[in-house]
């Protein structure tokens, strides 16, 4: 399944505009349409709207743009998915292992370089302050946001540059990019280090799975939504 095809897509490259207008341009677009029409929404909500819509637009690109082949590889993809439960598993407590391991080795360094929380984690707090807003909440983390990033990171940079490039090469990279997306509201350089480990882990799926994005999206979701309920019991 992996590199079907030795030519890249490389109009699949629309997606990285997508996503930062997407994310740069939509609140703003949003917040003022609410405005003017009178509509009272908190702006964390207005934020995760607008990443489900953006989620919600790169996914119609990549069907029209892999028309030809997009239901037949969807379904090809679910199928196979099945069969990845161990596969699965295994990267998830490798991941929970290598971050209990790295927390452990933190508690040992000076007070200056250790943290309780990400700042990714703790600005995510911001979205759960209201209830009634939660269904919302729910399908920007723990379904759109899965589904964006993995066509980011994984399909485009691995599945796609990687034939250019290397699938070596672009798994690293792609590692990369993806901890210093979540590094926007860090306070600590050590903060890095679990988003290196949750790339890692996706990265680990997608390619082991031969190039199956619903694998590393399965894997994702089952991450965000245990991060989902572990805030909320801390609130």
């Amino acid at each position: 399944m992996f590199h079907t095809s030795r030519k890249v897509a490389w109009l699949d490259l629309c997606i990285i505009p997508i996503y930062v207008l997407g994310q740069l341009i939509l609140p703003i677009t949003l917040f003022t349409a609410f405005t003017l029409l009178h509509i009272d929404i908190p702006g964390a909500v207005t934020i995760m709207l607008s990443s489900v819509i953006t989620a919600l637009l790169i996914i119609l690109f990549v069907s029209v743009s892999h028309r030809h082949r997009f239901w037949s590889k969807f379904r090809c993809h679910m199928s196979d998915l099945r069969r990845h439960g161990k596969l699965i598993a295994m990267t998830y407590i490798g991941y929970l292992v290598t971050n209990f391991i790295f927390l452990t080795i933190m508690s040992h360094l000076p007070e200056k370089w250790q943290f309780k929380e990400t700042g990714n984690q703790d600005a995510l707090k911001i979205f759960f302050e209201q209830t009634q807003w939660l269904p919302i909440m729910f399908i920007g983390i723990v379904i759109a946001a899965p589904i964006m990033e993995e066509l980011l990171f994984r399909h485009l940079l691995i599945g796609e540059l990687g034939k250019k490039f290397g699938i070596r090469f672009m798994s690293v990279l792609s590692v990369i990019l993806f901890a210093l997306l979540h590094m926007q509201a860090a306070q600590m350089p050590l903060e890095i280090v679990p988003y290196l480990l949750l790339g890692t882990m996706f990265v680990v799926t997608y390619v082991k799975s031969n190039g199956n994005i619903a694998v590393s999206i399965a894997t994702h979701m089952f991450n965000n939504l245990v991060a989902f309920f572990a805030v909320l019991l801390q609130m």
